[in-house]
């Protein structure tokens, strides 16, 4: 039904009305006289905090409640949403591609499964997929549950032993984990990526495009991730889903965005020289490092091809890692070794505790001496193309610096990046043990080095570019010459141009007197000319013996350094484990003591001594206490066990003690030439238990001193995972003064811990070396 207002308080009323229902008061009826326009009501300013309300018809909204526009942010999304997602999702498609092509190719072969296929294509497709993925950062795990697995989680079907030393116990379940970046699939990944944007690009797309692009690929990432988790014969694997879309997304968005923002960044850069100066040098570096690795990676991969024993499966398993290897060549030929750390107990690997390098030295002993010339030459030709290279594209000295120190800082970037690492813990797929081994180049030395190699590239490329005819110095980049310009030669300046009717007669020069006594003007200018060019050319003679002399005692001074270090080195490892004292002075009353302090002079702990506390040497007969005796074991020990005890195995450098019935046992780890600090080896050992055991709880975990010797001490609880019972568990270790680790350790039920603790400590008590070989 129509409505009318009221003319003295704006209130709508319906048609024919005769008084307004809000004022009372009487309403305009005159027949055929149109409605009244509501009156114009004051503005009303803004409540803070308050929306404006709906405007009533027939009213313009008041001053300043204007319709809200989105913030920056929300208007960039709302664009990046309605755009084209058709293109983004042909962009994308590439390194989608290229991740699910790489992993049909290694899921083809069948590696050595013969007739009985236990891994079939689609699994051996998933597994491809989950190792792909580690280059973005995704993780690979093997679990196997529980001791029906077909592959075991155990030597003896329990899942592995109790922790000692190098081992701890996984009862119930088997786990492997390896740590790799596949470079090479990294690399691939962003060029496909790359090529994909560019073609973006052409069609106009813009930051927003970016946006699309990076997150259809990381989906993609996120979905190939959750896919790669199959389930073979009770054993899962796992390939962290989530970190690698995490890495994707992080990847996608650098190149995506700096590629579709390539002109904005360039006009941005052209306001800012010392900008400009940095992303040129970061160029130059990323070239150079390039092609260097590329180099390094062909060298390595020949070498590895003439290995015998090598087929073309393993040769396709080293594709993925190509740069890896370029990195670990680089490293050797500059002096760098690649160490390697093994803990535990590896069926591939033996058993007990290695760690080692195999560098310059190494490569000699394993080849020959030719091969150490051929790594050193590699590296100087990495180290000089890395100084050319900057030398030729910088416009400056100051960004010749800048192109070495972000070369060197890519270089350790990737080389920390480049090294494997694997965790086992039970039997997995044939694969049994338990501990961890790490292969990788050494970062330390790599910086050393990198530092004394790039550096003296960086200052010697110059002049050898002066020697070969190239400027001396960096030349500034020429300026742009506008259409329609030509350039002109610096050094020369037209003359000023006159008009016809006003061209003065030229003044000639004034030349000196002819004199026929003296010689003629033309010779009298040619002869300086030759002599200034003999000049200029004994000068770049004395040059060329000057920079070349220069270059070889900057070769030999490097290498020289790099011997010596490396001498050092050596040396320094060689002095860390002290030879075995005298026959004279290792007595079994004083083969536990140090130097420092004779045997008299330390009082003797108790049969009750804490063992977190420092332990003092012990005398030459320790106080046996009732219902023990003392054992001389043939690994250079003795103590004292309880009566009822007995030797019951040696295995992977444990001896073990143990009665007849219970649970409580004494270990006894010897390992010769520790490579480590028993502080050291527990930390690494506790990160290992705390993921595999479960409801594990460290009690105590420090450094101490054991009969004069730096040792630690580890103390923890854990719940057994067949009978659901607490574990407890103690382990004393120290290092003696031949270097070699001896660890004593015990493991009981909590419930009984107080008789397992007593037998420890009287362990500790009695503790004695002997001279048994």
């Amino acid at each position: 039904m129509p409505s009318t207002y009221c003319p003295h308080c704006g209130t709508a009323a319906p048609e024919g009305a005769r008084f307004c229902m809000k004022c009372g008061r009487e309403q305009p009826t005159a027949a055929g006289a149109a409605d009244p326009a509501p009156p114009a009501l004051p503005p009303v300013a803004p409540q803070p905090g308050h929306a404006p309300g709906p405007v009533p018809p027939g009213y313009a909204p008041p001053p300043g409640h204007a319709p809200v526009r989105p913030s920056p942010a929300g208007e960039f999304l709302g664009r990046a949403m309605r755009g084209d997602w058709a293109g983004s999702l042909r962009a994308a498609a590439w390194p989608t591609g290229l991740i699910l092509a790489l992993a049909v190719a290694l899921a083809i072969p069948s590696y050595g499964q013969g007739d009985e296929i236990v891994v079939g294509w689609s699994d051996r497709l998933r597994i491809a997929i989950a190792m792909l993925l580690q280059a973005f950062g995704g993780g690979f795990e093997l679990r196997a549950e529980g001791p029906g697995s077909p592959y075991g989680s155990g030597s003896d079907g329990s899942g592995g032993s109790d922790a000692f030393g190098a081992g701890y116990g996984t009862a119930g379940q088997a786990g492997a984990t390896l740590s790799l970046v596949p470079l090479t699939v990294t690399v691939l990944w962003v060029g496909a990526l790359l090529l994909a944007t560019r073609a973006a690009r052409k069609q106009g797309g813009g930051m927003e495009a970016a946006v699309r692009i990076s997150a259809l690929v990381t989906g993609a990432i996120l979905v190939l991730g959750l896919f790669a988790q199959p389930d073979i014969a009770g054993v899962s694997v796992s390939s962290s889903p989530l970190l690698a879309a995490l890495g994707a997304l992080v990847l996608s968005l650098l190149v995506t965005g700096g590629v579709l923002q390539q002109d904005a960044a360039a006009q941005w850069l052209a306001q800012r020289p010392a900008a400009h100066a940095v992303v040129r040098a970061t160029g130059t570096a990323v070239r150079a490092l390039g092609a260097v690795i590329a180099l390094c990676a062909l060298i390595g991969f020949i070498a590895y091809a003439n290995v015998d024993g090598v087929d073309g499966t393993a040769m396709l398993l080293t594709l993925p890692v190509l740069p890896n290897i370029g990195l670990a060549v680089l490293g050797v030929s500059w002096g760098a070794p690649v160490e390697y750390d093994v803990r535990g107990e590896f069926g591939w690997f033996g058993s007990g505790m290695e760690h080692g390098g195999f560098g310059l030295s190494e490569l000699g002993d394993a080849v020959n001496g030719w091969a150490v010339t051929g790594a050193v030459l590699t590296g100087v030709v990495c180290a000089l193309y890395a100084g050319v290279s900057a030398a030729l594209r910088s416009a400056d000295r100051r960004e010749q610096a800048i192109a070495g120190g972000l070369f060197l800082v890519l270089y350790l970037l990737l080389t920390g990046f480049s090294g494997v690492s694997a965790q086992l813990s039970g039997n997995v797929a044939g694969v049994g043990g338990q501990g961890m081994a790490e292969i990788a180049p050494s970062v330390p030395d790599a910086l050393l080095f990198g530092l004394l190699w790039v550096g003296g590239a960086v200052l010697v490329a110059p002049h050898l570019l002066r020697l070969v005819g190239r400027p001396a110095d960096p030349v500034a980049p020429a300026p742009a010459w506008g259409p329609g310009t030509q350039p002109q030669p610096p050094a020369w300046n037209p003359p000023p141009q006159t008009p016809p009717a006003t061209v003065p007669t030229p003044t000639p020069t004034p030349y000196p007197p002819y004199d026929p006594r003296t010689v003629q003007l033309g010779p009298a200018v040619a002869r300086p000319q030759a002599d200034a060019d003999a000049a200029a050319t004994a000068a770049r003679r004395r040059s060329v013996v000057v920079w070349s002399v220069t270059l070889a005692a900057a070769i030999v001074l490097g290498g020289g350094v790099t011997a010596g270090v490396l001498f050092l080195k050596n040396d320094r490892s060689d002095d860390r484990h002290p030879p075995v004292a005298a026959a004279e002075d290792n007595k079994p009353a004083a083969s536990g003591s140090s130097d420092s302090a004779p045997p008299e002079a330390t009082p003797t702990p108790s049969p009750t001594t804490s063992p977190s506390a420092s332990a003092t040497t012990p005398p030459a007969v320790p106080t046996v206490p009732d219902g023990y005796r003392m054992v001389s074991d043939s690994a250079g020990f003795s103590f004292a066990v309880p009566v009822q005890w007995d030797r019951e195995s040696e295995k992977n450098h444990q001896i073990t003690y143990a009665g007849s019935t219970g649970r409580a046992e004494l270990k006894v780890g010897v390992i010769r030439n520790a490579p480590y600090t028993s502080y050291e080896n527990f930390q690494n050992l506790e990160r290992t238990a705390d993921a595999n055991q479960k409801n594990y709880r460290r009690l105590q975990l420090g450094t101490n001193t054991f009969q004069g010797h730096r040792g630690a001490i580890w103390e923890y609880t854990y719940e057994d995972k067949q009978s659901g019972e607490t574990i407890h568990a103690i382990d004393q270790s120290y290092i003696a003064d031949d270097g070699t680790e001896y660890a004593i350790y015990t493991t009981e039920r909590d419930r009984y811990w107080s008789d397992a603790r007593q037998i420890f400590d009287t362990a500790l008590s009695t503790w004695m070396l002997n001279d048994i070989d």
